[in-house]
């Protein structure tokens, strides 16, 4: 039976970081905010929002930049860090993979394209760069278009990579019919692009 009397005080907020804490790892708490940091910051800020020591925030930040997924700035009062573009890109592509089909994905791919080329007959230009030379005002309806349409290609390159997961199998012993003695024409990538093929 439930106490109706009885009224929780708690601050929510103190509640959810002690969960928060209790059920992840330092680690965890630093890539986790991390990933949410756009905008460098040094490992005291990044420390305080992970809920951990500095020198721990900075032990963890060393191993997620020398992993590539962050990104250090260098000022005059020391290491800034911020989330790679790289990893926002793979979580994209991993994203869209895992919730969409082949078909949704090339249905999307398809029109994405059709809106690019919307852009391009309309405005008589070749890509967003080629239209944004053209506008000479700050009218913010025209820079408004420049930015669609830049959101439009790199949507499409997430589209495309996610749809190319579909058929990416990295544990097959023969991709795009390369094989194994192909492999010394081109060094290491000769196996992982088919760069293998005789010249």
């Amino acid at each position: 039976m439930v106490d109706r009397d009885h009224v929780w005080d708690g601050d929510i907020n103190e509640t959810v970081v002690k969960e928060w804490k209790d059920e992840t790892t330092p680690f965890e708490r630093i890539r986790e905010v991390l990933r949410s940091t756009t905008h460098p910051q040094y490992a005291s800020q990044l420390a305080e929002r992970a809920r951990v020591s500095e020198p721990t925030a900075r032990k963890h930040l060393e191993i997620l930049a020398e992993a590539g997924l962050a990104e250090t700035v260098t000022t005059g009062h020391g290491t800034q860090y911020k989330r790679s573009p790289q990893t926002v890109a793979m979580q994209r592509i991993r994203d869209l993979h895992a919730q969409l089909s082949r078909e949704e994905l090339a249905n999307g791919i398809r029109d994405l394209r059709e809106r690019i080329h919307t852009h391009q007959e309309e405005y008589d230009a070749t890509d967003p760069d080629d239209l944004a030379l053209q506008f000479a005002s700050t009218d913010d309806a025209e820079w408004g278009v420049v930015a669609e349409w830049r959101a439009l290609k790199r949507d499409l390159d997430v589209a495309q990579a996610a749809l190319a997961l579909y058929d990416f199998t990295p544990d097959s012993d023969n991709r795009s019919g390369v094989t194994h003695t192909d492999r010394g024409t081109h060094g290491a990538f000769a196996r992982e692009s088919g760069f293998g093929a005789s010249v």
